[in-house]
């Protein structure tokens, strides 16, 4: 179970307990909250049709029960938050901003809730388009949850939505200088458009030749290509502008290696991986050259690394295991070759 979900589930559970371990018909839950509510209207009865409700997915009519309850308790903040929820979850985003940030004035730091209201404070701030905002909260969240999945996912989204505005606001005021036509063709790329982005690219490249950046960008576009040759050349020269760039080195040495040019990726790929510390591609890339070069404990080596850095990876996870066999067919003084 997601630990966003941790919260309401225990909630729910303990204002629905059934007398037996067989679940309960979530519309008999609903039709008992609401004779409780026309028994005594109080804030707990109004908070438990609220859930009822939202259990359902019937965020819309969870609504009004869940502001009764604020209005009975103004200090009932589980109710502050499932009434923020349910308002997201209908597109209500600035009066669920509002339900939120209440919550979260209310609840104890320590409360069970304390996650999900940083996580749906953190994307009702985004769907807003105010990711300085949403960091704050999701940061919060993932600084106290390190392991919360959501979150960091979410978090990941608002740096990128950060990004964006930052690379906006570029073009926008400066589009026809170099960085704004790189930007432009980083915004025409995300949206699918590679023949539009290498031409922002390529006018980028042309308005200041020695300015590094849309270099990398032209080749990494042609490697996907399969302009391989094309791709090398403008690296190679890339590279001259770039100095020592990780990244620069790694596609340099991608290409070379998609051009069987093992020899001449090696040195390039090693220094890529020595300076990464994220992504599993690079030592993956790294191993594959090694072994094809034939040395295999440093093949063996750059695929544990890549797989520490991404242990979900099956690439990773076969590279190690073909290093390894690989290693152990390798002859010894004792066994012909």
């Amino acid at each position: 179970m997601s630990a966003v979900w941790a919260f309401w589930f225990f909630a729910a559970q303990s204002l629905f307990a059934a007398q037996s371990q067989k679940p309960e018909d979530p519309r008999e839950i609903e039709r008992r909250a609401e004779l409780q509510v026309k028994a005594q209207p109080s804030a707990a009865n109004w908070q438990r049709l609220g859930l009822a409700r939202y259990l359902q997915n019937h965020f819309e009519s969870a609504i009004p029960a869940f502001q009764q309850a604020t209005r009975s308790d103004p200090a009932l903040w589980p109710s502050h938050l499932f009434l923020g929820i349910s308002q997201y979850r209908t597109n209500a985003f600035a009066e669920s901003l509002q339900s939120l940030q209440t919550a979260r004035r209310l609840a104890p730091a320590t409360a069970k809730g304390s996650d999900d209201i940083d996580y749906w404070l953190g994307a009702t701030l985004l769907a807003l388009k105010r990711p300085w905002d949403a960091l704050r909260s999701l940061e919060d969240l993932t600084s106290r949850s390190p392991a919360h999945k959501d979150g960091l996912a979410m978090l990941a989204r608002a740096y990128a939505d950060l990004a964006g505005v930052v690379w906006n606001d570029v073009a926008e005021r400066s589009f026809g200088t170099p960085a704004g036509l790189e930007i432009h063709g980083h915004a025409l790329e995300s949206e699918g458009n590679v023949a539009g982005a290498l031409a922002a690219y390529r006018e980028s490249k042309a308005a200041k030749s020695d300015r590094a950046g849309p270099g990398l960008a032209i080749g990494r576009l042609l490697l996907k290509q399969g302009k391989t040759e094309d791709a090398i050349a403008v690296l190679s020269a890339e590279r001259t502008l770039a100095g020592f760039d990780p990244e620069t080195w790694f596609i340099s040495g991608l290409a070379l290696l998609q051009a069987n040019k093992p020899a001449e990726a090696l040195p390039l790929l090693q220094s890529a991986s020595q300076w990464n510390r994220t992504d599993a591609e690079v030592p993956l890339a790294l191993a594959q050259v090694c072994l094809s070069l034939g040395k295999v404990p440093d093949a063996v080596a750059a695929a544990r690394k890549a797989v520490e850095l991404d242990p979900e990876s099956a690439a990773a996870r076969e590279m190690l295991s073909l290093a390894g066999s690989s290693g152990d067919r390798r002859p010894t003084a004792s066994s012909p070759p």
